[in-house]
């Protein structure tokens, strides 16, 4: 994605927008924008890396030195993608979960105390890491990303995962998009939103400009899939049709899903973190959609992994009966279900190979402590008890 050369904001404007917290690099708004780096602390950073700064970050810096992001960013890792938290933009003495220097300390520790190949410079508190590549070679200026995985039972893929994200800096920034207008929806954005209207209140002039040109600056990064469903050419845009395939998925909006499939989309496409879209549906108690991809016969595999508590007996016996996965995972997810005998039927249908955490043990414990009822409450630690009894997978 590219500036509309229209949209592009006079020094005034910069200035008038600056002195509210908001500056532009590539195309995206920073908002909570910090001064300039200074040249001695660029040289205090270049100190700890294995090569020298990249052109790029150094630029990003002279804009503003930290600051905060709102956009939706997602990376492909294996055959899914993976949803990216790049929040903030890292920088000293932050009130956030670590400074600049912390993260830098941090990194060096890991590696003994070697100066860093690869330097963070944003993220998510301690969960996501954005980085640069500063040694000399090929990987000088690429970016890319670290993502700790959530403990067992949180989600599908338990460990931490990393991979290369953008070959540079404003490659990364193009990749910053909005997959839900912020001035149509209060699901993401709303950040940009609030800081352009704010400006746009200004008494001063050359604040309500440059609001206008923000506002359409924001809004040239919102994903357009319907523009691209409505033209034919959604099947062979990846990110599109993926975001929609979701959208219908999550919002049980079956009309949409005969749309996107009769558009050439697949059914059984991962869409989001490894969840293709009879998860996303079951997660979400869309039934409708979850009836009709079951008659198209699309892979079950992880939908009691993640819907477990939205099924009711009978569907999870067909979903076991078309090869669901058992696992702790869907014995934790049958535990919120208001039916104990689908956590039943789950925890019999766990395989005799398989681990029973001491985690799923205490879950369901906890579930059997909260029961609002005396039998779902004892049915709940019989269960508790016959796993705690199971001899250890091998």
């Amino acid at each position: 994605m590219t500036d509309d050369p229209a949209a592009a904001l006079s020094g005034d404007e910069r200035r008038a927008a600056a002195e509210a917290g908001i500056v532009v690099y590539a195309g995206r708004l920073i908002l909570d924008a910090r001064p300039p780096v200074t040249d001695a602390v660029l040289a205090a950073v270049a100190e700890h890396c294995a090569g020298p700064l990249p052109a790029p970050l150094a630029d990003l810096w002279r804009i503003s030195f930290g600051g905060s992001l709102h956009y939706d960013l997602r990376a492909e890792f294996g055959e899914s993608e993976v949803a990216l938290s790049l929040r903030e933009l890292f920088y000293p003495d932050s009130d956030d979960y670590q400074d600049l220097w912390g993260w830098i300390e941090h990194e060096r520790e890991l590696i003994g105390g070697a100066r860093l190949s690869y330097l963070p410079f944003g993220g998510f508190e301690y969960l996501d890491r954005v980085y640069v590549g500063t040694a000399d070679g090929p990987g000088h200026g690429t970016v890319v990303w670290w993502q700790q995985g959530l403990p067992a039972g949180w989600e599908l893929i338990e460990g931490d995962r990393a991979a290369p994200l953008a070959a540079d800096l404003p490659a990364l920034f193009d990749r910053l998009v909005l997959e839900r207008d912020p001035w149509e929806s209060d699901d993401g954005g709303t950040e940009l939103r609030e800081a352009v209207e704010a400006l746009g209140e200004s008494d001063d002039p050359r604040a309500r400009a440059a609001a206008d040109k923000l506002r359409r600056l924001v809004q040239q990064t919102v994903l357009d899939w319907r523009s691209a469903l409505r033209d034919g050419t959604i099947a062979g845009q990846r990110r599109l049709r993926r975001l929609a395939l979701d959208r219908a998925a999550a919002g049980d909006d079956l009309g949409l899903m005969r749309e996107l499939v009769a558009r050439g989309c697949d059914p059984a496409e991962p869409v989001r973190n490894g969840l293709t879209p009879i998860d996303i549906a079951l997660a979400g108690r869309g039934l409708a959609v979850v009836t009709w991809l079951l008659e198209r016969q699309v892979p079950v595999g992880n939908t009691l992994r993640v819907g477990a508590h939205a099924v009711d007996l009978g569907l999870a016996g067909e979903l076991l009966r078309r090869g669901a996965t058992v696992d702790a995972s869907a014995v934790a997810a049958a535990a919120k279900n208001p039916d104990v005998a689908v956590v039943e039927l789950l925890a019999r249908a766990l395989p005799p190979e398989s681990d029973r955490p001491q985690w799923l043990i205490r879950r369901l414990r906890e579930s059997a402590a909260v029961a609002s009822e005396g039998q779902r409450s004892t049915v709940l630690n019989r269960i508790a008890d016959a796993l705690t009894a199971a001899p250890p997978a091998a």
